[in-house]
């Protein structure tokens, strides 16, 4: 069991959504950098995920808008877990990515055609969409 500051399942669980999805980007675009902000949208998307269940059930605010995940909402609560993240060893670093990683393929998606294509170094038919030019 995961312990330590980013540790908690939930947050691991959902950060491995965003490792999983970068997987097919090709090596030598992807970013070197540790996934900073994925991590600190991962922690404020569990604490917005967990007020809903604050009472003991499910509740949504009545208010539409108050029940988005949105940078109105959250843009300052991220900001102060940036603080948090940005303060993070690189020993720490790959201990929260070892334990999310551990998450992925949890849910086992469908994967997406453009994902598949990547990982097989396809390409998708919008790459050679085009028509000769016979006039």
């Amino acid at each position: 069991v995961a312990k330590g500051l980013f540790m908690h399942n939930c947050i691991l669980d959902t950060l491995a959504f965003f490792l999983e999805s970068t997987q097919t980007v090709p090596s030598d675009v992807r970013s070197r950098k540790h996934p900073r902000t994925a991590l600190a949208l991962a922690t404020v998307a569990v604490e917005s995920a967990f007020k809903h269940w604050s009472t003991g059930y499910y509740a949504l605010p009545e208010s539409k808008p108050l029940q988005n995940f949105s940078a109105t909402l959250w843009r300052f609560a991220t900001n102060e877990v940036l603080e948090s993240v940005d303060k993070l060893s690189p020993r720490r670093w790959e201990k929260i990515q070892e334990a999310a990683s551990e998450y992925i393929g949890a849910h086992k998606p469908t994967p997406r055609k453009d994902a598949v294509c990547a990982q097989k170094g396809l390409v998708s038919g919008r790459a050679t969409c085009f028509e000769a030019d016979t006039d």
